[in-house]
Parts: structure tokens; C-alpha cells; sequence
């Protein structure tokens, strides 16, 4: 499988889940998929025809994005077509029948139309699968519904004995019920993975939609561009595809437009200028985004609020599908809110237009929300998100320059003023009173004689407007509409805080959202365009000098224009001959034969065979012009894709877990062994996580004893030796598997991790001392021998366990062969395994001597004990039980504390935490202010 993979893609190691996938279906097994945009789908039904050597079916809704996929089918030398209204060449319809194609793209209407002899005589030649792409359209829970995808259950009557394999990258858990019901799934294999981007910055602005804004748009887009990249500006009319077309045209920008009104054959001519890169920027409606299949588009523009959070997260998806940093902006208007009729007018029963509703206003909220926006989004299609702050949203960027108020006066004014108009209006009555408003509604309902009637005047009824949808957000108000209308009244927690302020001053901290800055900036005459000239400025700086020396990006843009003029002599788009990614990896490495050519990741036989003597010719000479040698060794640190730690999942600061393994091991002095085998666990972790806990603790700037750590590890200067060695016979490096194929089996991954993170943190790899030759194993009898009994498991599947909030990325899954549907569904990376604890029958030994054991005093304080042979405790490790007065009394002794410090001190769960935290401020007993918690 491996071999298939790296001949025709030119990669040495799948993705996560993509093997046992298309595992899956060669074993016959029906699939469904739900996986991020750029995170290998479609790999998923490329692979198992080129493996069978059986033609592959692919339903898919759009014609453009079956021709972007074709095209780049063939670049691989990979033997591709399409079936539609487009298709020029008749005889691919008979070459089709007899199965000459590995590949054979259609829409359902095309799959629908083709007669029982077509699909059976294509079934005796052999099928390895029939793949539905974008499946979420099958569904009327989905954002895009289409009735012909629920008729593709008839293709299962002429096909009974051909894996289906169903594939989305959004799908709520009523989505993939439908999918699975109208496809007839049977037995199936079921994956959903993570839908987060890491590398894409996500940030909303409010506008005020003018020929003004156009024309600051367009500024931004032109110094943007200059960077290079692809970007796509979705509009929600026609009209403003044509309005802001125009403004850039006007700029000097060389943009095209892409609407349902142009003739096909102009869409089709722009759609390939865009795709070849013959402009730079395309301005479009949102079916647009489902017909392109650009891996090198940097940014995503929204000009106007989308119909609902799936469509936004479908069409920025089609950012950075490369894995190289981009940007996805939404520009909204407060106008564009009151759309809702809109979108519903087509929908024929009322379920249809509640899900629309439904859909629209969870897209709404984005738009307002202050809070971190993957998170939202995250958290909007069912993921647990263990961290506030992402560190690459507009939101999260803003919050380190953007201090808390305390806004108790604000919110107190507005709750009044909410109250005593009677819940009986939207929140424009409200602000109207606040501001002094002379309206007629106002008069008539005598609400100008009201004692808090103009006290806000000095801030514009959008700054009001802005702190209520924070306020709507954390229950202070409430909203419920009926039909069209909304109506507005104070909410619990509102009404607790109304009783208390009435006795004593609560301070309520809020950040000040986007809409609000801008509306301050607005009143003092200072435009606050920060967080959109930062996120510009991050992907610009992020682009292909990321990571390489000044004389490699020059390498690096002299093959990108290498790239073009093979595009163009071949009449495909540049990405279909090789993406940017694989481009940097020849600069950094600058291979000299053929031979390190094709180890280069990224790299396949074809591109080889095809263009490799050319690659070749540009890499020498440019290389013998800047001065840089051929084969370089030089950089051999792992780079994986440079993205805030945040992102990763463990916030700016190792998780509390990685903390406590750091703490244990060079406070308490407690080895690898001894932590991974703590007793109160319910099972034993791996000595190799723990270690990399360790690890991760030290890239934050933790101390670490290194020496000890070598010689816990087995990390001695003959593994050094073997590693550089290794090292220089790969040549280019990006993964850790091509270095682990070219040394010693002793030669561990944990070796290679740790080898990589000197050379991460810019340190000189130190002396390690003598040759003991010991080995991980044996450092781990030692431990054993001098009191502390080490658990070992067969194979390399490891389990999460809920003390220390463990999951092993490299797990493989064990399927059961017996159940009648396995699912695989990821959520934070988990997945299902089979341990030798598993078995009712095993017993988990018991650890002796000086092994670790938590004691509980009278006083309800838990400690971590380490007792020699005689029982001496040497040291402790306090955990207190969390309980609301503990909490109280503890935060009450400190000038404040984060949640990290109460995690740490307290060793529970985050959940448990935020719930208990969530109640102290609604009971008005703390505080917090910038991310910060104090007693009040």
C-alpha cells in the first residue's frame, strides 16, 4: 500500500485514518467518511483502483471540480475522466463501459441516467468502489440539500456487491444518520476525524457595506497579493460580485467574476484562468467553492454573512489545502442579518425552513461572537475544544492588546432599559431609549419619561447593539423569535445581576468585541484596521520564506516558475504538476540525482520520469548561483507546519498532564518508568509519552536535567552517531519515518524526537557521556531491579486513559471483524484499541518498594508519596479535592490565578473546573479579567 502511495503521490506515510480506510473498502466494507477539507479525502478513493487495478465511481456534485480532479489525476499518470454535459469526446463513455479508466468522475443526474447495462456491464469488468462525494447534500439537515444524492440508493440495486464510501467534511450526527439511511450503508466503517485547520487565521470584521469599504478592500487585497497566492472572494448577490469586481478592476487588479447570470462558456474561461493561474483573484458566488480543487489559494475573503456555519467552513475550507499558512475573512454587515426570509423561501415544509433558520443564525453568531472562533466553530460541529484561546483568530490575536473593562455601568444601564420596555421589543427600542431617541414608537409608549431615557447618548446605537450580543452570548439577555421577529427580555443570569447590583457594586470584565473598537475608533476619528492588517501581515510573512534561508527562497521561486512554464507547455494548472510544499522541499534539499530526487516527499515516479531531468537542470544551476551545495544535509530538524501551540490542542502553555510528568520527574525526582506506572492509574501509559510530555515542557522553556534524561532514555553518543548518519543518507528530511528506515532497530523514535528537538530549540546536542550502550528497555530493568516493577504490552496500541488525559497520535486501530459496524469516530484524536487489560481475566500487577502512592489526611488533602523499603516518605505531592469552598479558599490566598495554576493544584478535569468556576460568577463570588480569576 505504501509502495502504491508513494509511486503515484509521492508520499512515504499516510495521513491519519487514510489507511484504514482504504483498508476498509479493498476488504469490501462500506465507508463513511467525515474529514476536514485538505486533510486527504479524496486520497481515500484514489488509492484502492491503482491497488485492485479495478476502475473506481465518484459522484461528485459539481462539473468544474470533476475537471480540476481529472486534470490532476493526469498530471500523477494516472488514468482519469469525467461523464457530463461538458465531456467533448464520445468514446469515453464506451472506454468507461469496458473499464478503462481507474477513474471515472459523474453527477448524480449523469449516474441516474445511465442504464442497468452500463452499470452492470462496468460491474463484470471490475469495480473497486462507487464513492459519493460531498455527501452532506443527501441530507435536509445539510446545508446544501439536493434531491437527486437521495436517489443514489437505486445505483446499490445494480451494484449489491460494490463497497459504498460516503465522504463529507461536514456532517452533524443527524447528517450521517441520513447519509447512512438513503445510501443503504451496511456493515459500515465509520471515521470522524478532527475539523480542525490549524494553519488557517479566521477573522470577522463588521462594515459598513460602501463604495468606501471596496475601495479599502481592494488596497488590502493588492498589497496581500503582492505576497503571491490565489484568493477567492465569496458575495452572497450578484450584484456585489459585480460591485466589488468592478472596485478591484478599477485598482489595477487583474480579477474576474464567477456568477450563475454569465454565459457558461465565461465561467468556464474564468474558472481556468483561476485555476492556471492567470489571475490571481476571483470573485465569486458561493457555488463556486465546491467547483475548485486549488490547493494554493492563501486567502478566503467572505464579502457578507453566509447562510449558515457549514456553507462557511465548506467554502473556507478551500483555504490552504496545501497545509501552508492563509487567512479566511468575513466581512459583515448588520443588514445582512435580516436575510433569513430569503434563504427560507425555497424550503417546502417547515422543518426545512426551521433547519434554515437555524443554520443561518448559528453563522450569525459567528459573526459577533468575541470569543476564540475555532473554537466556535469546533465546538459547532460537536468537538470538545480544551482551550479560550487559539492564537491565530482575529479575536485570540486582538486579546493581547485589547484590555478587559470593567463594564458594570454599560450592562446595568442596558438590563434596565430591556426590563422596562417589557421584553415586548427587539433591542433596538432599548438602545432607542438609552440614546434619547425621539421616534414615534418611543413617544407613544411614553418611554422618554422613563428616569434612564438618554443616559447613554455618548455611545452610537451600534456600540450598544455590540454589547448586546455579548450579552445574549453569556445569558444576561434572552432572545425569542416568532416568525421573522425577535423580541428581547433580561435573562437569568441578567436578573441575578440586577438583584445584586441593587446592594453592593458588581464588577462585570468584558473585552470589548471588533464592533465596538471600531465603533469607539469611529467616534474619536482613528479607523482601527489592527487585527485585519496583523492577519495580512501573518500570511505574507508566512508564505514560502517560512523556514528556508534567503538564497533557498530565491531556489525556491526560481522552481515555482519552473513549475508555470510546465503548466503551461502541458496546458494543465501548475499545482496538478506538483504543490508548493513539494517545491520547498527541493530548495531545502537540493537533490542531485535522480535517485534523491524521488525521495524527496511529494516526489512520484511520474514527476520524476516526466520532468525530472529539468528539476534536476534548475536546482544545479541556480544552486551553483546563490552558492549552495547539493545534497544538503543541513537541516535536519522534523518540521511539521509552524502553527501556535494553541492550535495543537494544549493552549501558549503545556497542558496540565504534561505539567505534572515534567514536576514528577524533576521535582520528585520519580523516574520515566515510575510515572507512566503510577498506581492510581487505571492502566499504565507508555514510557515513550511520558517522555515526550517531558519533552514538550522543555520546548516551553521548562528546565531539564539532560543528562539524567539521556540516561533514563538510553540517548548515548553511539545513537547519536547512527542518527546523523541516517540523517545524511536520507538527504532531505520532513518526516521521522525515512530516517527510522536507515538506522538501527535499537534506534528508537523517542531517540529521534528527542534528537530533533535540540536541533528545534537552536542547542548544541551536548556530550552524552560514555558509550553504555543501555537501551530503553534496559534503563527501564533497572528501574525494575531497584524497586519499581515495569508493565510491558505487546504491540504498540495504546489507550487514553482519563487521569492524565493521554492519546497516543501514532495508535493504530484494531478493528473487530465480528461487530456489524466498527466506528472510528475521533473526537481530540482519541481512538478505539485493544489491550491486554481488556481482558476481564488480567490482573494488573502491583508496584513495589519505591513506587508512588496517593495517601488522603484527615483534612481531605490528597499527596503524592514516595516511600523507600522503611516507609520514609521523601517527597510530596499535594493535591487538593476540588470543592467549591476549597477552590474559594484557595483563589482567596493569591492575587488571582489562571485556570492552568487551578488544574494544576487541584489535578481534576476541565470540565468539572469550568463548571464550578461558571457557577462562582453567576453567583457574583469571583471574577476574571484577562483570563484571570480574583475573589470579588
Amino acid at each position: 500500500m505504501e509502495h502504491s502511495l508513494k509511486d503515484f503521490f509521492g508520499f512515504t506515510k499516510f495521513r491519519p485514518f487514510q489507511k484504514e480506510i482504504i483498508q476498509k473498502v479493498l476488504e469490501g466494507r462500506d465507508c463513511l467518511v467525515v474529514m476536514a477539507t485538505g486533510s486527504g479525502k479524496s486520497l481515500c478513493y484514489q488509492l484502492p483502483p491503482l491497488i485492485s487495478k479495478k476502475s473506481a465511481i465518484v459522484i461528485s456534485p459539481l462539473l468544474s471540480l470533476m475537471m480540476d480532479q481529472v486534470m490532476a489525476l493526469k498530471q500523477r499518470g494516472i488514468n482519469s475522466e469525467y461523464l457530463g454535459s461538458t465531456q467533448s469526446d464520445s468514446s469515453v463513455s464506451t472506454k468507461a463501459g469496458q473499464g478503462n479508466y481507474d477513474i471515472l468522475f459523474m453527477t448524480p443526474e449523469k449516474a441516474l441516467g445511465l442504464s442497468n447495462s452500463f452499470w452492470k456491464g462496468l460491474a463484470r469488468n471490475g469495480l473497486s468502489l462507487l464513492a459519493v462525494d460531498e455527501a452532506h447534500c443527501i441530507s435536509e439537515w445539510g446545508h446544501d440539500f439536493r434531491k437527486e444524492y437521495q436517489q443514489l440508493y437505486k445505483l446499490r440495486e445494480v451494484l449489491p456487491n460494490v463497497p459504498f464510501l460516503a465522504l463529507t467534511a461536514t456532517a452533524t450526527e443527524r447528517v450521517r444518520g441520513d447519509i447512512k439511511r438513503y445510501l443503504n450503508l451496511d456493515n459500515i466503517f465509520e471515521v470522524v476525524s478532527t475539523f480542525d485547520r490549524p494553519n488557517l487565521f479566521y477573522g470577522a470584521k463588521y462594515i459598513s457595506r460602501s463604495q468606501t469599504f471596496r475601495e479599502e478592500l481592494a488596497r488590502e487585497v493588492l498589497k496581500d497579493c503582492r505576497s503571491g497566492g490565489s484568493t477567492i472572494i465569496y458575495c452572497t448577490t450578484i450584484k456585489d460580485v459585480e460591485e466589488v469586481t468592478e472596485t478591484l478592476t478599477q485598482s489595477g487588479i487583474d480579477a474576474r467574476g464567477y456568477h450563475a447570470q454569465m454565459r457558461p462558456k465565461d465561467r468556464e474561461t474564468a474558472h481556468r484562468a483561476f485555476a492556471h493561474d492567470e489571475i490571481q483573484i476571483i470573485v465569486a458566488t458561493v457555488a463556486f467553492g465546491m467547483g475548485i480543487d486549488k490547493p494554493d489559494i492563501r486567502r478566503v475573503i467572505h464579502y457578507g454573512c453566509p447562510k449558515s456555519l457549514e456553507s462557511y467552513y465548506q467554502e473556507s475550507g478551500r483555504c490552504g489545502r496545501d497545509g501552508l499558512p492563509s487567512s479566511c475573512w468575513l466581512y459583515y454587515s448588520r443588514a445582512d442579518f435580516g436575510k433569513a426570509d430569503y434563504y427560507t423561501a425555497e424550503a417546502e415544509t417547515e422543518a426545512r425552513k426551521k433547519v434554515i433558520l437555524d443554520v443561518y443564525h448559528a453563522a450569525e453568531k459567528y459573526c459577533r461572537s468575541s470569543t476564540c472562533r475555532r473554537k466556535y466553530i469546533l465546538e459547532y460541529f460537536g468537538e470538545i475544544v480544551p482551550y479560550d484561546n487559539c492564537g491565530n483568530c482575529d479575536n485570540c490575536v486582538m486579546r493581547r492588546n485589547v484590555q478587559e473593562r470593567d463594564m458594570s455601568e454599560e450592562v446595568h444601564l442596558l438590563l434596565s432599559s430591556v426590563d422596562l420596555c417589557g421584553g415586548r421589543f427587539g433591542i433596538v427600542m432599548p438602545i432607542d431609549v438609552l440614546r434619547g431617541s425621539r421616534s414615534k414608537k418611543v413617544l407613544e409608549n411614553k418611554f422618554d419619561e422613563l428616569p434612564l431615557y438618554g443616559l447613554g447618548s455618548s455611545k452610537t446605537s451600534n456600540w450598544w447593539k455590540a454589547l448586546s450580543d455579548e450579552l445574549l452570548e453569556e445569558g444576561y439577555l434572552k432572545e425569542t423569535r416568532r416568525d421573522m421577529y425577535r423580541f428581547v427580555s433580561v435573562g437569568p443570569v441578567g436578573k441575578k445581576f440586577l438583584q445584586n447590583a441593587s446592594s453592593r457594586r458588581v464588577p462585570i470584565m468584558i473585552i470589548p468585541n471588533p464592533e465596538m473598537r471600531d465603533e469607539e475608533s469611529k467616534q474619536s476619528g482613528v479607523t482601527d484596521n489592527r487585527a485585519n492588517s496583523l492577519a495580512l501581515q501573518q500570511t505574507a510573512s508566512a508564505r514560502i520564506t517560512q523556514s528556508m534561508s534567503e538564497q533557498e527562497a530565491k531556489l525556491c521561486e526560481s522552481l515555482l516558475k519552473m513549475r508555470a512554464n510546465l503548466a503551461k507547455r502541458n496546458a494543465t494548472a501548475p499545482y496538478a504538476v506538483c504543490s508548493e510544499i513539494t517545491l520547498q522541499n527541493l530548495a531545502k534539499a537540493r537533490p542531485s540525482s535522480r535517485a534523491r530526487l524521488l525521495n524527496i516527499e511529494g516526489v512520484n515516479q511520474w514527476l520524476v520520469g516526466k520532468h525530472g531531468d529539468e528539476i534536476l537542470r534548475v536546482i544545479k544551476e541556480k544552486a551553483t548561483e546563490l552558492e549552495l551545495p547539493l545534497d544538503s544535509a543541513e537541516r535536519t530538524i522534523i518540521e511539521s507546519q509552524k502553527v501556535p501551540n494553541s492550535v495543537r490542542g494544549y493552549g501558549e502553555s503545556p497542558s496540565p498532564a504534561k505539567v505534572e510528568a515534567w514536576e514528577m520527574w524533576e521535582k520528585l525526582q520519580l523516574t520515566i518508568s515510575e510515572i507512566a506506572n503510577l498506581p492510581e492509574r487505571p492502566r499504565p501509559i507508555k514510557f515513550e509519552t511520558v517522555a515526550e510530555y517531558i519533552l514538550d515542557c522543555c520546548k516551553a522553556g521548562y528546565e531539564l536535567n539532560w543528562q539524567r534524561f539521556y540516561q533514563e532514555t538510553g540517548f548515548n553518543s553511539s545513537i547519536l552517531k547512527e542518527i546523523e548518519a541516517g540523517v545524511a543518507r536520507v538527504g532531505c528530511v520532513d518526516k521521522l519515518k525515512p530516517i527510522k528506515e536507515q538506522v538501527p532497530e535499537h534506534v528508537s523514535y523517542l531517540h529521534l524526537k528527542i534528537f530533533c528537538t535540540m536541533q528545534e530549540l537552536s542547542l548544541p546536542l551536548p556530550d552524552v557521556g560514555n558509550e553504555d550502550g543501555h537501551s530503553r528497555e534496559e534503563h527501564a530493568t533497572k528501574d525494575s531491579e531497584n524497586g519499581t516493577q515495569i508493565i510491558k504490552t505487546s504491540g504498540e496500541v495504546q489507550a487514553k486513559t482519563d487521569s492524565a488525559n493521554i492519546c497516543n497520535e501514532e495508535a493504530e486501530t484494531v478493528s473487530n471483524g465480528n461487530q456489524e459496524s466498527d466506528a472510528l469516530i475521533c473526537d481530540d484524536s482519541q481512538v478505539k484499541s485493544e489491550l491486554p487489560w481488556s481482558n476481564e481475566n488480567y490482573h494488573l500487577p502491583s508496584t513495589q518498594k519505591r513506587a508512588p502512592v496517593w495517601r488522603t489526611d484527615s483534612n481531605g488533602t490528597t499527596k503524592l508519596v514516595r516511600t523507600e523499603e522503611g516507609g520514609t516518605i521523601t517527597k510530596a505531592y499535594l493535591r487538593k479535592n476540588l470543592t467549591e469552598e476549597s477552590l474559594m479558599d484557595w483563589l482567596s490566598e493569591r492575587d488571582g490565578a489562571s485556570i492552568r495554576d487551578m488544574l494544576v493544584a487541584f489535578r481534576t478535569r476541565e470540565s468539572s473546573l469550568d463548571a464550578l468556576l461558571k457557577k462562582l460568577e453567576e453567583d457574583f463570588l469571583i471574577y476574571k479579567r484577562n483570563d484571570i480569576y480574583r475573589v470579588i
